[in-house]
C-alpha cells in the first residue's frame, strides 16, 4: 500500500534538518556559555564587571552594592542560585532584575523547545513513516516557532536593557559578547527552521493527495489486457 511508505524528502526538508541541526549548536553554546555581557578587561584598569552569561556572573572585587561602607567585596565567577554562603544570595535582587529573570525565562523555554525539536527531527528522520510525515512535520514547525518567538523576546531584551548604565558597573567598557550573538543567531535559525518545516508539511502533503489521487484513479480505470 501506499500509505506505507516514506516518501522521498525534498531539498526544503534536508535544508531544515541542517538548519535545525545548526540551531541546536548555537542555543546550546548560548545557553550555558558566560559571554552575553563582558568587559573590555584589561585595557581599563579598575573595572568591577568582568562577564556574565545567563546563569554566571563574574567579578573584579566589586563592592557589595547594599553596603555603603564597602567593606566586602565581590571575585570570581559565581552561579546566580549559588547555595554557599558566600553573599552573593544577599545581592540576587542586584543580579537578577526583572529584565534578566525574563530572559532567563524566555530563553530557556526557547532551549527546551529546541530539545523537544531535536527529538522530533531525529525521530523524522530514523523512524517515522509515510503516515506520519506530515503530522511530525507541522508540530516541529509549531515547536521551533514557540522556540524562535520565546528567543526573540529574550534577546529583543537582553539586547535593549543588558547593556545599559543602570545594571552592571562600568557600563561605559562592556559590550554585548559573543554568546548573546550565537543567541541571535540560533533565534533566528530556529525561526527559520520552523518556515522550512512547514513549507516541507505543505510539499508532503501535496505528494501523499496526489498519490491517493493516482491510486484511485487506478482503482477505477483498471487497466484492460
Amino acid at each position: 500500500m501506499a500509505g506505507k511508505h516514506r516518501l522521498r524528502r525534498t531539498a526544503t526538508g534536508t535544508v531544515g534538518i541542517i538548519t535545525m541541526a545548526l540551531t541546536v549548536i548555537l542555543v546550546s553554546v548560548a545557553f550555558s556559555t558566560n559571554y552575553w555581557l563582558e568587559n573590555w578587561g584589561d585595557k581599563y584598569y579598575g573595572d568591577k564587571f568582568e562577564k556574565l552569561g545567563l546563569w554566571v556572573h563574574c567579578f573584579r572585587s566589586l563592592p557589595d552594592p547594599k553596603d555603603p561602607s564597602y567593606s566586602r567585596f565581590f571575585n570570581g565567577c559565581r552561579w546566580v542560585f549559588t547555595p554557599f554562603t558566600t553573599g552573593y544570595a544577599e545581592i540576587r535582587d542586584y543580579l537578577m532584575p526583572p529584565f534578566f529573570i525574563a530572559v532567563q525565562t524566555f530563553f530557556t523555554f526557547c532551549f527546551i523547545c529546541m530539545l523537544i525539536a531535536l527529538g522530533g527531527t531525529a525521530a523524522y528522520v530514523l523512524c517515522f513513516t509515510y503516515d506520519y510525515q506530515v503530522f511530525i512535520l507541522q508540530a516541529l514547525g509549531w515547536v521551533t516557532l514557540t522556540g524562535g518567538a520565546c528567543g526573540f523576546i529574550a534577546v529583543v531584551v537582553f539586547g535593549a536593557l543588558g547593556d545599559s548604565r543602570d545594571w552592571m558597573p562600568n557600563y561605559e567598557h562592556n559590550f554585548l559578547s559573543w554568546s548573546f550573538a550565537l543567541a541571535v543567531v540560533g533565534t533566528y535559525g530556529m525561526i527559520m527552521t520552523s518556515v522550512l518545516f512547514f513549507v516541507e508539511a505543505k510539499i508532503q502533503r501535496r505528494k501523499i493527495e496526489a498519490t491517493e489521487s493516482n491510486a484511485t484513479f487506478a482503482l477505477d480505470h483498471p487497466v484492460k489486457s
